[in-house]
C-alpha cells in the first residue's frame, strides 16, 4: 500500500521552523498507519543551563494531525536522548505504546488554558500553515527554560496535581467529598491512618464513594452529606484502608509514584513509615472481615498556587488480595509476624507497580464549577407547589445550577399524556409525580437532598404543616386560583419568599409574581395578573383547545415543551434575582415571546407593557 504524502501545509509547516533559533531538523515528515499521524525529528537547545533533570539539547519527534493546520501537535521526548523524566504540564513519563516507536508518551502541554473551549478564537493559538507548528517549536523551547528554572508551576496559577496512572483493567473508581469545611475538621481530627467505608455504586465501573473516614477502634472522623441518589442508590457497602500524607505523593520532577517502592520512600522522606501503617491497619482486621480492596491517600492542597492548603485530597489504590493477620499462609508458620511477612514480601514488595484507581472529588463546590446560582440562592431550602412540566423544568434547573434542599408537593400522577413536555419518562407512568420527580432530582447530584409529599395544598397532617414551614422560599407552579386563595389563607411562623409562575394559553407568556412576607398576598396577585389573562382571553379567541381521548373530555393546557423549558429558564433568571434583592412591593414580571411578522421566534424579552 502505498504511503500518503505530506500536505502542502505539512510541508509550509516544516519550513517555517528551520530559521527557528534552537530548533535543528533531524528527520523531516514521516507517516505512522498505525497511530494515522505524520511525524518527524527535531533537536531543541534553548538557551539553559543545564541541570541533572533537563540537558542543553534535547531530542523530540513532533506528532500532527494529517488535517494540519487543524487537528493536535504533540510534543514527545525521544527514548535516545530525549528527556528522562516527568515534569509538570506534561503528561505521564512511563506510559507505553502499543507500537514500537521512538519515542516516549509523556508530551509536553503547550496549549493554552483556553484551547480546551474548542474555538479558536478564544486561544492566541495560530492557524496558518506557516505559523502553528513554528508557535508550538518556540513554546516547547520556552517549556524546557522554564523546566531547567523550576518555574513550570508559577504562583497565582491553578493548582495541578501530577498525572497518577490509572490502571484501565480494574472496574473501581473513588468519589470523595472535600472542601475548605472538611479540611478544618481534619486539622483538628488526630490520627494519620484508619478504616474507611464506601457505598457502592454499581455502574459499568464500580463508583466506590465515601461514606465515612473511621479510626482502628471504629470511632467516626468524618462523614460526608450525601443525598439519596448515593445512600439509598448503593448496591453494597465496602471497606478499605486511609493514610493521610503532609504533601502530594510525588517523585522529582513531578512524577507519580509507579512502585511501592517508590511510594515507601516519599512517604519515608515525609516522615510517615508506611509499612508501619499498613501494618497495624491489617492487624486490627478480624479474620471473619474481608480486608478492603482499596486503600486511600490523603493530602491537603492548594487551590492557587503559592497559597495555603484548603481541601484535602485522596487517591485510590487497588491493594492485592491482602490475608489478614491471624490467617496461617502456606509456607509461613501461624502469627501476625508471618502473615505481614506474607503480604510484604510477596504481594507488596518494592518492584510490585501500584494499580491507580480514578478518583473525583464530588463536593458540591467542585461538581458545579461549570455554573452554579448565587450562595444566597443555593443555600436556600424550598418548597415547590406543583410537579407538572413548568415545575419539572424548572425544578431540574434549579438543581442542576446548585439548590441541594427541596420539598416537592403534589398528589397527581405522571399521564402518558404529560410525556410530551415532562421531565419524566416512561418508567415513572402512574407514579406521583412529586415521589418520581424528588427521585430523579436527587438522582441529578450526589449532594441533593430533594424530599416530596404526595398530596395537594394546603397540608393535612401536622407533620407536612411542620415541613413546609422549614421552607424560605414558596415556588407556585400550579396555574391554580384555588392552590393561591389556600396558599393566602396559610400565615407563616416568618417572612417567606413568594414567587408564583404561570404561562399564557399556549405558553407565549410567562407570569412571574414575586412578594414577600408571612402570607400569599391573593388579592394584589388577582389584581396584577387579572388584565393579562382578560388580554390572553380576547388574544387567543375562539381557537379549539386540545382534548386527549375520545368522548367527552375536558380540554388540557396547550404548551410545548421548548416553550416551557425556555420559560422555565427566564423563571430561574428571574428568581435568583429576586433572592438577592427581595421586592418591597408584590410585583408581577411579565415574560414574552418576541417573534417576528411571519411568526418566527426572535427572543424572550421581559414586557414594558402596563396592564390595568
Amino acid at each position: 500500500m502505498a504511503l500518503p504524502d505530506p500536505s502542502q501545509e505539512l510541508r509550509e509547516g516544516r519550513r517555517a521552523i528551520i530559521s527557528i533559533e534552537g530548533v535543528t531538523l533531524l528527520r523531516d515528515w514521516e507517516w505512522h498507519n498505525g497511530l494515522r499521524k505524520w511525524f518527524l525529528s527535531c533537536r531543541l537547545a534553548p538557551d539553559l543551563v543545564a541541570t541533572a533533570f533537563v540537558p542543553a539539547v534535547t531530542d523530540w519527534f513532533v506528532l500532527v494531525s494529517p488535517s494540519y493546520p487543524w487537528g493536535s501537535i504533540k510534543f514527545h521526548p525521544a527514548k535516545q536522548g530525549g528527556l528522562a523524566h516527568t515534569f509538570p504540564h506534561q503528561s505521564f513519563e512511563k506510559e507505553t505504546s502499543r507500537y514500537e516507536v521512538p519515542w516516549r508518551r509523556g508530551c509536553l502541554c503547550l496549549d493554552t488554558p483556553t484551547k480546551s473551549l474548542g474555538r479558536q478564537e478564544y486561544t492566541i493559538e495560530p492557524y496558518d500553515p506557516q505559523q502553528r507548528l513554528s508557535w508550538h517549536c518556540k513554546r516547547a523551547l520556552a517549556w524546557l527554560i522554564d523546566a531547567s528554572r523550576g518555574e513550570l508551576i508559577k504562583p497565582g496559577e491553578p493548582f495541578e496535581l501530577p498525572q497518577y496512572p490509572i490502571d484501565q483493567t480494574s472496574p473501581l473508581s473513588i468519589a470523595f467529598s472535600e472542601a475548605p469545611e472538611s479540611y478544618a475538621n481534619w486539622q483538628e481530627a488526630a490520627g494519620e491512618f484508619g478504616f474507611v467505608d464506601f457505598y457502592v455504586l454499581r455502574r459499568e465501573i464500580s463508583v466506590q464513594v465515601v461514606k465515612a473516614f473511621k479510626t482502628l477502634d471504629g470511632g467516626v472522623l468524618l462523614m460526608p452529606d450525601w443525598g439519596p441518589g448515593v445512600t439509598q442508590g448503593a448496591s453494597v457497602i465496602s471497606h478499605g484502608f486511609w493514610f493521610r500524607l503532609r504533601e502530594t505523593p510525588v517523585l522529582e520532577p513531578w512524577q507519580a509514584p509507579t512502585t511501592w517502592a517508590e511510594l515507601r520512600d516519599n512517604c519515608r522522606q515525609q516522615g510517615f513509615d508506611l509499612d508501619d501503617r499498613l501494618r497495624l491497619a491489617i492487624e486490627s482486621v478480624k479474620q471473619k472481615d474481608k480486608i478492603g480492596q482499596i486503600a486511600l491517600f490523603g493530602f491537603p492542597i492548594p487551590e492557587i498556587v503559592g497559597q495555603g492548603p484548603e481541601r484535602m485530597h485522596w487517591l485510590g489504590i487497588n491493594l492485592p488480595t491482602l490475608v489478614a493477620s491471624d490467617v496461617q499462609v502456606p509456607g509461613f508458620r501461624k502469627g501476625k509476624q508471618s502473615s505481614w511477612k506474607h503480604n510484604r514480601s510477596r504481594l507488596l514488595r518494592d518492584s510490585s507497580s501500584i494499580r491507580w484507581l480514578g478518583s473525583e472529588n464530588w463536593s458540591p463546590d467542585q461538581l458545579q464549577t461549570r455554573g452554579r446560582l448565587s450562595k444566597d440562592m443555593i443555600s436556600k431550602r424550598i418548597l415547590l407547589l406543583g410537579a407538572g412540566a413548568l415545575g419539572s423544568s424548572l425544578a431540574e434547573l434549579l438543581v442542576r445550577a446548585g439548590v441541594h434542599s427541596m420539598l416537592v408537593m403534589d398528589d397527581d400522577r405522571l399521564e402518558a399524556g404529560n410525556l410530551v413536555r415532562h421531565t419524566l419518562t416512561l418508567n415513572e407512568l402512574n407514579r406521583f409525580k412529586a415521589e418520581s420527580l424528588a427521585k430523579r432530582l436527587n438522582d441529578v447530584t450526589p449532594s441533593a437532598h430533594i424530599e416530596c409529599l404526595n398530596s395537594a395544598f394546603p397540608p393535612a397532617t401536622g407533620g407536612a404543616k411542620a415541613r413546609i414551614n422549614d421552607c424560605e422560599i414558596v415556588i407556585d407552579c400550579t396555574g391554580s386560583d384555588e392552590v393561591l386563595q389556600e396558599l393566602s389563607s396559610l400565615e407563616w411562623n416568618d417572612d417567606r419568599l413568594f414567587f408564583s409562575l404561570s404561562f399564557s394559553l399556549g405558553a407565549r407568556t410567562l407570569f412571574c409574581f414575586v412578594a414577600q412576607g408571612r402570607q400569599f398576598p391573593n388579592d394584589v396577585y388577582r389584581q396584577q395578573i387579572n388584565p393579562w389573562l382578560i388580554k390572553d382571553r380576547e388574544e387567543y379567541g375562539k381557537q379549539e383547545l386540545p382534548r386527549e381521548g375520545v368522548g367527552c373530555w375536558h380540554p388540557v393546557f396547550p404548551a410545548r415543551a421548548d416553550d416551557v423549558w425556555l420559560f422555565a429558564a427566564a423563571a430561574v433568571k428571574c428568581l435568583e434575582s429576586a433572592v438577592l434583592s427581595p421586592p418591597s412591593e408584590p410585583q408581577l414580571v411579565v415574560f414574552e415571546q418576541e417573534l417576528t411578522d411571519n411568526g418566527e421566534f426572535i427572543s424572550v424579552k421581559r414586557s414594558s407593557e402596563n396592564l390595568k
